[in-house]
């Protein structure tokens, strides 16, 4: 979303970055890492002070370049530079370099919730190609949503493009007609845990010119899944 929403914090404290990462680590599960104009994503296996593994990725092995890379949390994201340092060839893994510094990307305003699958969220739409799609909710604020696409996306998708006469379907609190603003597109290549190559495209957009009473609603939506993420949390 808008700039003004996030503030950024500097981490250079060793132990402190690694404190960070470890937990980060565990709500996540995978790196983000920016190689070649693609994102791949790939499981987060281990870290210390000598560096931390990621699941092996071919076209990552030979590149000894510092890489851009992404942890994402709900609220926050951990962005930083690595260097390839290692290859445990046993295991499966690349090492990287235990990173020098960190950005801590936080949002000040507006809660955003990460939507678990098994909710179903969709959103639903005709693009200009004639093909009607649908998506995955993967988050959703107030103020926007993230989706994600499995599908082969129109050649003519683009980042500012304004998608028209869309349905957001959010399960038992209903359905809504909203257009959105496309803010950002990313071609994603995962690794999941049994090794198995997924590939998809997220879309972050922003709804367009939305009504007060919608906001509000889509608050109040927010507000009870993390309370009904909590209960569940409580339960387990």
């Amino acid at each position: 979303m808008e700039n003004t929403l996030y503030k950024e914090i500097t981490k250079q404290d060793r132990f402190e970055i690694l404190a960070m990462m470890r937990e980060a680590r565990k709500k996540s599960g995978h790196i983000e890492i920016a190689y070649d104009d693609k994102i791949l994503s790939c499981p987060f296996l281990q870290v210390d002070l000598n560096g931390f593994h990621v699941a092996w990725m071919e076209e990552l092995s030979a590149i000894s370049e510092f890489l851009p890379m992404v942890i994402k949390g709900s609220g926050e994201k951990i962005e930083f530079n690595a260097q390839l340092q290692s290859i445990d060839q046993q295991a499966g893994h690349l090492v990287y370099g235990f990173p020098e510094e960190i950005v801590v990307i936080q949002r000040r305003q507006s809660m955003r919730i990460t939507v678990p699958d098994y909710y179903g969220f969709r959103c639903e739409g005709r693009f200009r190609d004639g093909f009607n799609y649908t998506f995955a909710i993967k988050d959703l604020s107030a103020h926007g949503l993230q989706l994600q696409c499995t599908q082969p996306l129109p050649t003519l998708t683009r980042n500012g493009m304004l998608l028209k006469n869309m349905t957001i379907h959010l399960g038992k609190f209903g359905s809504w007609p909203v257009d959105l603003n496309l803010l950002n597109m990313k071609a994603l290549t995962h690794i999941d845990d049994e090794g198995q190559t997924v590939n998809w495209h997220t879309l972050s957009c922003m709804f367009a010119k939305p009504a007060p009473a919608f906001v509000r609603k889509m608050e109040e939506v927010v507000m009870e899944l993390i309370l009904d993420l909590k209960r569940t949390k409580r339960l387990r």
